[in-house]
């Protein structure tokens, strides 16, 4: 039977820089694990998922070695494939820009931060998961002059009143009260271009 050892599906090779994307399926049991490893001593990154249903999953690579397995649940005989092809999807290069952007941006994690990004042309809402607490709220916005901010939590209590963010490259900082769980953004780039969002509340010591 297939195993970790053994897998049913592996490919190792060498990848021109790019973004791609990996195809995983598998049939016989109820789901299998998809495992990705860059490098010759890179950590692996694995992905679970069902046999009903096909796993397509976006890789952005810097180039060189990898090696793609797929594992289907042990315990009786079964089968597992993938396949590795140019990402066609414009709207996953996108995020995945996006995502490398708000990490430069917002640089290093923070204990117990909770973090997101967003990008829009026009009025938009990101909600993120927060327990009750103090927190110091970074905030940085990209493309227009100015953008709008508020924050309020999940019920709907206003914490940060609307204001307006420069979009100069520097980090709006104000302290936060959560009296109950999730924080909710409101971001509006006004009549400017469209704008991306990088931030992150952080636990106050």
């Amino acid at each position: 039977m297939p195993s970790e050892a053994e897998p049913a599906g592996k490919l190792s090779l060498v990848l021109a820089p790019g973004d791609y994307t990996v195809t995983g399926a598998c049939a016989g049991v109820y789901g299998a694990k998809l495992t990705l490893v860059r490098g010759d001593e890179g950590l692996p990154e694995a992905t679970e998922f069902k046999c009903d249903a096909t796993l397509e999953r976006f890789l952005r690579h810097t180039g060189g070695p990898i090696t793609i397995s797929a594992v289907p649940a042990s315990g009786r005989p079964a089968a597992a494939g993938l396949t590795l092809g140019p990402n066609t999807d414009p709207q996953m290069s996108a995020l995945e820009d996006l995502g490398e952007w708000a990490s430069q941006q917002l640089k290093s994690e923070l204990p117990g931060e909770v973090r997101g990004f967003t990008a829009s042309d026009s009025p938009t809402g990101f909600g993120t998961s927060a327990e009750p607490g103090t927190y110091e709220l970074h905030f940085i916005c990209d493309g227009p002059p100015r953008a709008g901010l508020s924050v309020s939590t999940w019920a709907g209590a206003e914490v940060l009143a609307p204001v307006q963010v420069d979009c100069n490259g520097g980090t709006f900082k104000a302290t936060v009260q959560l009296a109950t769980e999730g924080a909710d953004f409101k971001m509006d780039p006004g009549s400017g271009p469209a704008a991306r969002y990088a931030f992150r509340l952080v636990p106050s010591k």
